[in-house]
């Protein structure tokens, strides 16, 4: 496959635990390229609603707050190359733990999309 230098805009995504990430480029002729994908708790948002007598007693504990994984390589190989990818925020990564267990974690992701155009070579 050869892309393009074309870019669209950055898509970031926030995916609580237990929905469905569904990245999308805007054109058939577009493909996702996976720039960042983290797996925990980042920060207080949609997923994490502000538990602010929480948040104050573990405000210097990095695996309350402030903790995740790296899981470009799994977001990856499941979406980049494609132009559309329904990826649920669970399957491949309850088992990565970053932070305490049993704290509620969620999925950061961010891709581009690109002009992609597939060679006959690619398939042999």
């Amino acid at each position: 496959m050869i892309l393009s230098s074309s870019l669209t805009a950055n898509n970031v995504q926030e995916v609580c635990r237990l929905e469905t990430l569904e990245g999308r480029c805007r054109w058939n002729s577009e493909v996702m390229v996976m720039t960042s994908a983290r797996w925990g708790r980042m920060e207080t948002g949609r997923c994490l609603g502000e538990q602010s007598s929480l948040l104050a007693l573990h405000q210097d504990d990095p695996r309350f707050l402030g903790c995740y994984e790296d899981v470009l390589s799994v977001l990856d190989r499941k979406c980049s190359g494609r132009s559309q990818c329904d990826v649920r925020a669970d399957a491949d990564l309850d088992h990565i733990k970053p932070c305490y267990p049993e704290l509620e974690r969620y999925l950061e992701v961010s891709y581009i999309c690109v002009k992609g155009k597939m060679n006959s070579y690619d398939f042999l």
